[in-house]
């Protein structure tokens, strides 16, 4: 057990050594959350939050990030898409020998996350047995995710990794949440390599078959994670919203910022009428969350 600094939550975000302009983006805006005076979050709260991108190790422009900002943790990982698995296991491996902490956080370096939102959330999050995010396969109408087998395909599974037809429910890897009980299960095996980084954790946390607790979780899913662009971009609710461009991060920030002033019955940034049709195409069918 570690006896570091406590944190109620410590954020991973998962970084390619070369994306210096992402990192950049997020210092800029949501890591501002617990560093900036003009983050709705109280200081104290703000103080037990702990963000680091996971970089793997070898790459002389974030060692000189981390020399300037100090919110690196490298990884003995090869870099690219296929080994985002192990790196966050080696990140989780650190976590506990560096910090206290009740919840660990992954995030994708094109991610936004409303830390604001996440804090709040926190108070109702039980403290084990806990996976949170955007949960795929799961809820009324749903249908279950088989593994992509093509090799040309960027989410491919290898049968030899995973040789089962169905996925059991993962959290979208955009943004999700595990209490530290869940981590410790995850480290406390020798667990295959995967070339994907989100359906392992459902494979090992709610599947039946290679579970590595004595009883699945059930995953708790979340509408605010936006695993998809939502149009327009900015909803007052959005928790997580992926697939942000760094010139637009600042611009999400100043608008989470000022939607986080307002009651939460009051406008939202002169958007009611497209946050209005864009949920009545989202009931449709016709856009996705």
């Amino acid at each position: 057990m570690s006896s570091g600094r406590f944190v109620d939550l410590i954020v991973g975000v998962c970084s390619a050594g070369d994306y210096v302009d992402r990192r950049r983006a997020i210092r800029k805006s949501w890591f501002l959350y617990a560093r900036s005076h003009v983050s709705p979050i109280p200081e104290e709260d703000a103080s037990r939050i702990a963000m680091k991108f996971i970089v793997s190790q070898g790459h002389p422009k974030a060692e000189k990030e981390q020399e300037r900002h100090n919110d690196i943790a490298f990884v003995d990982a090869p870099e690219g898409y296929g080994n985002l698995w192990r790196k966050v296991l080696l990140f989780l491996y650190w976590v506990e020998m560096t910090y206290e902490y009740r919840y660990f956080m992954h995030a994708d370096d094109d991610s936004f996350v409303r830390l604001d939102l996440i804090l709040q959330k926190m108070i109702q999050w039980p403290s084990e047995r806990f996976y949170w995010g955007y949960i795929w396969n799961m809820g009324p109408g749903r249908p279950f995710t088989q593994p992509i087998r093509d090799p040309r395909n960027k989410s491919h599974m290898p049968p030899e990794q995973y040789p089962l037809d169905y996925y059991p429910p993962f959290a979208s890897g955009c943004g999700f949440a595990l209490s530290r009980d869940l981590c410790r299960a995850l480290l406390a095996r020798a667990l295959p390599d995967y070339r994907l980084l989100d359906a392992p954790f459902g494979i090992h946390l709610c599947g039946l078959e290679m579970c590595v607790l004595e009883a699945p979780v059930v995953p708790v899913h979340d509408e605010g994670v936006r695993p998809y662009r939502a149009i327009p971009l900015f909803h007052a609710d959005t928790v997580v919203q992926h697939y942000m461009r760094p010139e637009e991060m600042k611009p999400f920030f100043d608008n989470a910022i000022e939607a986080a002033a307002r009651p939460l019955d009051g406008p939202t940034h002169g958007q009611t009428a497209a946050d209005d049709l864009y949920k009545q195409l989202v009931d449709l069918g016709l856009l996705r969350r």
